[in-house]
């Protein structure tokens, strides 16, 4: 690698991990690596678990900042605001201006409808993922004291697993959460499988949980949400699922986006308009084909992520990210229970779920050490 080399990561998501926990191989041949992120790491996938009480915060995040420092790397605990690529800095909200020569980009996601106050006592939206804990806390101080209504907005996977965890909370602990799902769709779980739509429904009416379709949120009111349809629900605590956008930072940059603000990248993971540009994750338009944003690619693309900002920095070839079409998606419905879905293979149960809870702690437990 070249010597004095500056590496740097805007954001410490799922595709950087493999990465960030190998940092001593880029340090040690005199590459700077400066990563720009909030600490610790939240695993999306155990989100819904801190809801219910199945993990406790420890369980389900990653210190960031011990990696990057173990590994030889300066952490910078802060957000960006700003990437002039053009010069090949980044700045940040305290104003530091960090130059680099080869950036990662693992911005995540936020919430689409943006009209969740993330420091609000009422509305919480699903991202971040530290949402979760502060909802639990939240719904806890409440519900020892009446019974809460939990309005739940968006019936997609995120929507149907914080219903299913929420529910899961009050019956273990014996409070009355009563809770209802509002979807602009005909079913909850759109574009699902048949099998995987029925056994979510039937899920929500065994447990107490009401649905209502084909309704799209307008604003907010007071302890309210209103809908275009003119009709309003009360609530005490709204939970905003209603689909996830990259954040604004790409887009006010000078790199190529596609319309929402997504960093447009090749079958390498590089930007299509500036070479020594990395993304992955939610933040990104794989240009070869549409990608969903779920964790398992943002997975798989963590040691093609590292592969190339080696092969970048050490001037060797490249290799190419190939997702799997068919993935696995298992949901946490809560009371131990699992929705398995992989193409149009639906499965649910027990066993499910614990093939979730085994997949997921063993993925952040490497990172965890």
């Amino acid at each position: 690698m070249t010597p004095s080399s500056r590496l740097v990561f805007v954001g410490a998501g799922h595709a950087s991990l493999f990465t960030l926990a190998r940092l001593d191989e880029f340090t040690s041949q005199g590459v700077s690596v400066t990563v720009i992120s909030s600490s610790p790491f939240w695993y999306s996938g155990m989100g819904p678990g801190l809801l219910s009480g199945q993990y406790e915060a420890a369980e389900a995040s990653v210190d960031v900042r011990a990696m990057v420092e173990a590994g030889g790397g300066s952490f910078v605990d802060e957000h960006a605001v700003a990437i002039d690529a053009a010069h090949r800095q980044v700045v940040t909200k305290g104003g530091h201006e960090i130059a680099y020569d080869v950036l990662c980009l693992n911005l995540g996601s936020v919430v689409s409808q943006g009209t969740a106050q993330t420091d609000s006592d009422w509305q919480f939206p699903v991202k971040p993922v530290s949402q979760f804990l502060a909802l639990r806390n939240r719904l806890l101080s409440l519900a020892a004291e009446r019974p809460v209504r939990l309005l739940v907005v968006g019936g997609g996977p995120a929507g149907c697993e914080t219903a299913a965890n929420a529910h899961t909370l009050g019956a273990d602990r014996g409070l009355k959460i009563r809770i209802k799902i509002v979807t602009t769709s005909d079913d909850l779980l759109a574009g699902f499988p048949a099998q995987a739509r029925g056994r979510m429904a039937n899920w929500c009416r065994q447990n107490g949980i009401v649905v209502d379709t084909n309704r799209r949120l307008s604003h907010f009111g007071d302890r309210s949400a209103l809908f275009e349809d003119g009709s309003r629900e009360q609530t005490d605590l709204v939970i905003l699922a209603t689909g996830i956008r990259p954040p604004d930072l790409l887009k006010r940059s000078d790199l190529a986006t596609d319309a929402q603000g997504a960093l447009v990248v090749d079958e390498h993971l590089q930007s299509v308009s500036h070479p020594g540009v990395f993304g992955g994750g939610d933040c990104i338009c794989f240009q070869p084909r549409p990608l969903d944003r779920v964790g398992v690619y943002a997975v798989q693309e963590g040691p093609v992520l590292y592969a190339n900002l080696r092969a970048t920095l050490e001037g060797g070839r490249m290799k190419p990210f190939s997702p799997r079409r068919r993935y696995l998606l298992i949901l946490n419905l809560g009371n131990r229970a699992g929705l398995l879905v992989r193409g149009t293979s639906v499965a649910s149960g027990k066993m499910m779920f614990r093939l979730k809870q085994w997949l997921d702690r063993r993925f952040i437990r490497q990172f965890q050490k």
